[in-house]
């Protein structure tokens, strides 16, 4: 399988697909085999909904915390792991916080910029205020280099570009001096009063009040004017964080299934990702219906099952008749189903740029809740070892 590249060689691992494709499970999965693997790895989800915990059987876990699951536990679930495996959950507020205290050497400064009321509203997930967090989580844990390979799970596809889009749009404004004729009666705004504006710019002051409010507007002033002198880091380590999703070091992994509206948002991802010269390490299609295991070729194999069942197991005769009738709907069944899906792969497959790799995983007995669950996933996929 074209994953196995992905977890020994590379340091970064973005999970991105469509919702409820199994995208949690995959990106727990990359995790378990790194554990056996003797990488040491941290799955962290970036996903407000946290399924990460529930897939792993644990209790829930708070935004911000790591969880840490031992070698024993491991073992306990039969994962033969040489290492432990790392859990976190992203928490807005605590990342954009960490970015403060890490860039802000001025601890007066830091103080006003943390007690700042807009910088409560970006803690508190203001509109893209979490996908610049997962950014500079990321982005930090690649510098202090404490894991080996880190798996990053997303939400689905069009927050997921959102968290992707990130650098770009800091580089945007950042690069773009328009925000600051923007801006500018805004600041004048905070210190004078708006009316005491009188000027053409005061006009979008003016107009953006009214969907805003002026007290808002104000505090977004303020505090911009208070936080310009740390924007030309905020772009060095934008461009860098870029620079890092565009390297070797890097690898996206889109999760689908066959279904077709699911296969079809996937491709969207797919050619989004390389129109931003990000490349997919794969696609992986999700709960591949197998073929079936064929009915005996043996002539007459039902009369000698029903001789078998009856005179052996004291089973009666119509019973063992209407068993065996279940059994062939249920083949016919899973056959017809396994059909559909090879046709349906192979539309994706026809359909994907470049042809990237397709790989298969196919449906599990049951849903994976635990970790012991997960390990017989990763023994289908990835084998023994």
């Amino acid at each position: 399988m074209n994953l196995t590249p992905v977890i020994n060689d590379k340091r970064i691992a973005v999970t991105m697909g469509p919702g409820g494709v199994g995208k949690t499970t995959i990106a727990a999965l990359l995790g378990l085999q790194a554990a056996v693997c003797g990488r040491k790895t941290l799955v962290l989800t970036i996903d407000p909904a946290m399924r990460l915990a529930g897939a792993l059987g644990l209790d829930r876990i708070p935004p911000g915390a790591h969880h840490t699951i031992s070698i024993a536990e491991l073992e306990a679930a039969g994962v033969p792991a040489r290492v432990p495996l790392h859990i976190a959950m992203l928490d807005t507020g605590q990342s954009l916080t960490g970015v403060i205290t890490r860039e802000v050497p001025n601890s007066k400064q830091q103080k006003r910029i943390l007690e700042h009321p807009f910088f409560k509203r970006l803690c508190n997930d203001l509109a893209g205020s979490r996908e610049y967090a997962a950014m500079e989580e990321l982005y930090n844990l690649h510098l202090k280099g404490e894991f080996d390979f880190v798996v990053v799970d997303t939400p689905p596809t069009t927050h997921s570009m959102d968290f992707l889009e990130a650098p770009d749009r800091i580089l945007d404004v950042l690069n773009n001096d328009g925000y600051r004729w923007l801006m500018r009666p805004a600041l004048l705004a905070s210190k004078v009063g708006l009316r005491a504006l009188d000027f053409s710019g005061g006009y979008v002051v003016r107009t953006l009040s009214k969907f805003t409010g002026l007290a808002f507007l104000k505090e977004l002033a303020s505090f911009i004017d208070m936080f310009s002198s740390l924007m030309e880091g905020f772009r060095q380590r934008a461009a860098a964080f870029k620079a890092i999703l565009r390297s070797d070091v890097s690898s996206f992994i889109l999760v689908t299934t066959v279904d077709p509206n699911q296969s079809q948002e996937t491709l969207y991802l797919h050619r989004k990702l390389f129109s931003r010269d990000l490349t997919p390490a794969a696609v992986v299609a999700n709960r591949v219906v197998p073929e079936p295991v064929a009915l005996p070729e043996v002539p007459d194999w039902r009369q000698l099952l029903t001789h078998e069942l009856v005179a052996g197991r004291g089973e009666t005769e119509p019973a063992v008749t209407q068993l065996i009738a279940a059994m062939e709907i249920a083949q016919q069944t899973l056959a017809d189903l396994a059909r559909r899906d090879r046709a349906h792969l192979e539309q994706l497959k026809t359909s994907l740029l470049n042809r990237s790799s397709l790989e298969v995983i196919y449906l599990q007995p049951e849903d994976v809740h635990d970790i012991r669950g997960l390990e017989q996933m990763r023994r289908h996929v990835f084998g023994q070892s």
